[in-house]
């Protein structure tokens, strides 16, 4: 059920809204008698949300109206009661002592349909509105449509909640130390007049602004602005435009505003580039995902030389695809073989020799010979959860002669499983490590280098513990690192095992990568953070020859240059293989850099597999971009703070500034004498104003290097 997986932690608290585009209800009187289920959840603003994030909704985001929602006992609506328990099906007709309007018309608004929810396992049915005061507030929560009133909304009978035309839903207890209908009380809910405002490049040179510009404002003209240069226009309700002739490698500053509406004004920034230090790429959807997505890859080499991509096609199964005439041709597929029987989601896939190990989150993993790609065989089947039901795994690596397997149900051991590959058609159970240290003792991935091992836990801030694999059969937890708001995704370990980059899919502190120093293993030290950007999602990284591939979901495959300066990494190429607006679990999966031939293969959740070819091994010192004479930043762009970093190649004088853009010093980070070396500084860039600033390096009295640096705000 959609709308138990949507639930959040909610506030009454209007001040600590951020987002742009939350709903902001406004209470008359207030504080109201009314507060917000606290349902541990991150989807609802306040208790309320547009009815599409609650059961979804047939109705149109720009044809969300206004309304005004009285809760009196004056005023009978009879509304429609639906079950919470079982697949929000229609009960009939019940009451809420109160009425919702449409107020696109402020002089003469709309009387809307109203419904609500009942659990019978927490409140004895009475097709009545009362949400009582505990934490779901009696899971009777409150829907307005946008269908014009008839008593009892007979269109509903005999429905489910799901996909009709719930404009808004609000998840509601009695506040503590208030009473049910203690007065009349008003909530207004106002849609932003511009909203989901997003600037994508969508080729190099050209981007695509779209919006969702509400239908009860009377404004007709979205006006598209860089400062007070007006680049074009557009009917507000056409929802895009697309901007031609850009500048690749300039950041564009964008303002989107509907004309004579400053107060509706949004900015975006955009940089229209798609790829950089690509030669050449091509793509192929096998059609395999049907109405799922694709999910992790790997690449088989067979003995001819021949190179494959296996990709996982998560509803269906596994796709076999030859590369050898890509990337001047697309891909083919040779061979395909479904999943397992009653098994779902199929994850990941490993290979060892010629056989490939499919992992399903649900069901064995699947055992295939690999010998004709043409024909794959299933050759064996491991149920890595015995007597758990629909016990699966998410992850497997194939390292030191063994199978380490991760994920699955919690009801098991859904830490590390190790087998031996002896045979590898018949895997052989030698150890496991199960983290009960932690309050999840869950392994989202796992990664061996020599005889050590990290695992990262990725719930409730875990980190990363690191293990002791010496001996397969008795894997010992040596330490683990974390950071705030840590939801630590996987990890790749730097050639000589001294860098860690761990990234980061749900944490609270931004899902970007860390990185850590572990020459001390025993006291890992953040060193660094990857941030391309600050609302992207990143997802699987590998490393090979001092380059770090990364599977950015929406931004693409990222690769950076770790020689210079392991702690800072400098991007060399990209290519973004998903280019619809937005940010979401979409996008780039996983990259495999590991062929003889240099090709890279990524996997891209919606559109398939991608192989690429990179135009050089540049290294950071050769990039045209920034950093520039060895001077570098990170994030960048960034909101609090930044370190910069620069190399000496003997001891001298360093004076390290920021400068604003009218080349005004507005920082000074170093002024000092240094040693030859890498240095760093960290600057708190918390109290500048939003814009594009220039960090200035001075070696010796003269002027070397310079890199701009973005606030953003």
């Amino acid at each position: 059920m959609r709308l138990l997986l949507l639930l959040l932690v909610l506030s009454t608290s209007v001040t600590a809204q951020t987002d742009p585009d939350a709903l902001v209800p406004v209470w008359s009187p207030s504080p109201p008698w009314l507060d917000a289920v606290d349902a541990g959840r991150r989807y609802f603003d306040g208790g309320l949300d547009y009815g599409t994030n609650f059961v979804f909704s047939s109705v149109p985001d720009r044809e969300i109206p206004p309304v005004r929602v009285v809760f009196s006992e004056s005023i009978t609506t009879t509304a429609r009661v639906f079950d919470f328990r079982d697949g929000l099906r229609d009960l009939g007709p019940g009451t809420f002592q109160g009425a919702a309007y449409d107020l696109s018309d402020p002089q003469a608004p709309r009387r809307l349909n109203v419904g609500f929810l009942e659990d019978d396992r927490l409140s004895t049915p009475d097709a009545l509105w009362n949400p009582d005061g505990s934490v779901t507030g009696a899971h009777e929560y409150l829907f307005v449509f946008d269908s014009d009133y008839v008593e009892g909304a007979p269109q509903y009978a005999g429905q489910t909640l799901y996909e009709l035309d719930v404009a808004y839903g609000l998840a509601a207890r009695i506040a503590d130390g208030r009473a049910f209908y203690e007065g009349d009380l008003e909530m207004a809910l106002t849609p932003p007049p511009l909203r989901d405002v997003v600037a994508n490049a969508i080729e190099n040179g050209t981007a695509e602004i779209t919006w969702v510009a509400a239908d009860y404002v009377s404004s007709p003209t979205v006006e598209i602005r860089e400062g007070t240069t007006v680049l074009t226009t557009a009917p507000a309700t056409d929802g895009s435009v697309t901007l031609t002739g850009l500048d690749p490698d300039r950041v564009l500053t964008l303002t989107v505003e509907r004309a004579g509406l400053p107060a509706s004004a949004r900015t975006v920034t955009v940089r229209a580039r798609v790829s950089l230090g690509i030669a050449a790429t091509s793509s192929l959807d096998p059609g395999r995902a049907t109405s799922s997505t694709y999910g992790d890859l790997w690449g088989y080499t067979a003995p001819d030389g021949t190179e494959y991509a296996l990709l996982a096609a998560r509803a269906t199964g596994l796709s076999i695809l030859d590369i050898t005439s890509a990337p001047e041709a697309p891909p083919v597929e040779v061979g395909f073989l479904p999943m397992v029987p009653g098994a779902s989601d199929a994850k990941d896939v490993k290979v060892y020799g010629h056989h490939a190990y499919v992992v399903h989150e649900r069901g064995p993993i699947q055992i295939v010979d690999l010998a004709n790609p043409a024909a794959p065989t299933e050759v064996g089947q491991l149920d890595v959860q015995p007597g758990v039901a629909s016990g699966g795994s998410h992850n497997v690596l194939v390292a030191r002669d063994h199978l380490w397997v991760t994920g699955g149900r919690t009801t098991g051991n859904a830490g590390v499983r190790v087998y031996a590959l002896t045979d590898p058609t018949a895997p052989v159970l030698v150890g496991e490590f199960q983290p009960t240290h932690h309050s999840r003792a869950y392994y989202h991935d796992f990664e061996v280098v020599g005889d050590r091992a990290y695992g990262p836990a990725i719930y409730d801030g875990s980190g990363v513990d690191v293990l002791d694999v010496s001996d397969p059969s008795d894997i010992q937890l040596v330490t683990t690192f974390t950071y705030p708001g840590a939801g630590a995704h996987n990890t790749c370990t730097s050639e000589d095992g001294q860098t860690v980059y761990v990234g980061d899919e749900i944490g609270s502190q931004g899902h970007w990568m860390r990185i850590f120093d572990v020459s001390d293993i025993q006291d890992p030290e953040l060193v660094g953070e990857i941030i391309v950007d600050r609302q992207a999602s990143v997802h699987n990284c590998t490393i090979r020859d001092g380059r770090l591939y990364v599977a950015h979901y929406t931004e693409g495959l990222r690769v950076f240059d770790i020689t210079t300066d392991p702690h800072a990494p400098v991007e060399v190429a990209f290519y973004d293989t998903y280019r619809q607006p937005g940010y979401d679990y979409l996008g780039a999966w996983t990259a495999y850099p590991y062929f003889a031939s240099g090709k890279v293969i990524v996997s891209d959740m919606v559109s398939g597999l991608w192989v690429v070819t990179l135009e050089s091994l540049a290294t950071a010192t050769e990039v045209e971009t920034p950093p520039i004479g060895g001077l570098r930043v990170w994030p960048n762009p960034t909101r609090a703070a930044a370190t910069l970093a620069y190399d000496l190649v003997a001891p001298s004088r360093v004076r390290l500034t920021l400068h604003d853009a009218l080349g005004r010093e507005v920082a000074e980070v170093a002024d000092r004498p240094a040693e030859a070396g890498v240095h760093r500084a960290r600057i708190d860039t918390s109290g500048l104003p939003a814009g594009l600033y220039l960090a200035r390096l001075v070696i010796g009295g003269q002027a070397v290097a310079s890199v701009p640096v973005t606030v953003v705000r």
